[in-house]
């Protein structure tokens, strides 16, 4: 499931950082040059490189929990 809020904060910040470098002269812009556009792209991107690392984390404390599982049902088994 998207987390649309985190992709508005997400494009929010993008934007404000590519509007500092562009008047730092970074990042040439054109008459044609989308910078909301721009934004959008590199925030869905951000966005999905933080869900797989959330989804990582998660899958090793799950990792964890069954190994847990198996060390009780050994020794209940002892």
């Amino acid at each position: 499931m998207v987390n649309y809020i985190l992709v508005y904060k997400i494009r929010k910040l993008v934007k404000e950082i590519l509007k500092e470098k562009i008047e730092e002269g970074e990042i040439a812009t054109t008459p044609r040059s989308c910078l909301g556009c721009l934004a959008d792209e590199i925030s869905w991107e951000v966005y999905y490189l933080i869900k797989e690392i959330q989804d990582k984390k998660k899958g090793s404390k799950n990792d964890r929990a069954r190994m847990d599982d198996r060390a009780r049902e050994k020794s209940e088994e002892e």
